[in-house]
């Protein structure tokens, strides 16, 4: 396996230093943001394989994150994973009319996710 790039953007800094741990240990490169401006900050020098992102942030909420991202045409076919404590149909139904490719619930084990993004990046 390649060794793929992960912008994982939540604001929980516990969780988001667990992840990104986890996610490195199962061999990915990741990128860690505390927020939607600070990610969209990091897209201006990287573009990785896969993003994934927490729905309840602030400034700038997951959905208003992954609009933006997806206006721009060298992010457009980026894989997007919405992992999140909101276990709502309709905030998933909602997320996969967007285009979402997967929505995860927290908390979720690490080598769960790490298949979970080999499976959206067809590895």
């Amino acid at each position: 396996m390649k060794n793929i790039s992960v912008l994982f953007v939540d604001d929980d800094d516990e969780l988001r230093r667990a992840i990104t741990d986890g996610l490195k240990e199962n061999g990915f490169n990741v990128i860690p943001a505390e927020s939607g401006p600070v990610a969209l900050n990091i897209l201006k020098t990287f573009k990785p394989d896969i993003i994934i992102t927490d729905l309840r942030m602030e400034p700038m909420n997951g959905f208003d994150f992954y609009q933006i991202v997806k206006k721009n045409s060298e992010f457009e076919n980026i894989p997007f994973i919405f992992l999140t404590a909101i276990n709502d149909f309709l905030a998933e139904k909602y997320s996969k009319e967007l285009g979402v490719n997967s929505y995860v619930t927290k908390p979720i084990d690490v080598d769960k996710l790490a298949l979970i993004i080999k499976s959206n990046l067809n590895l």
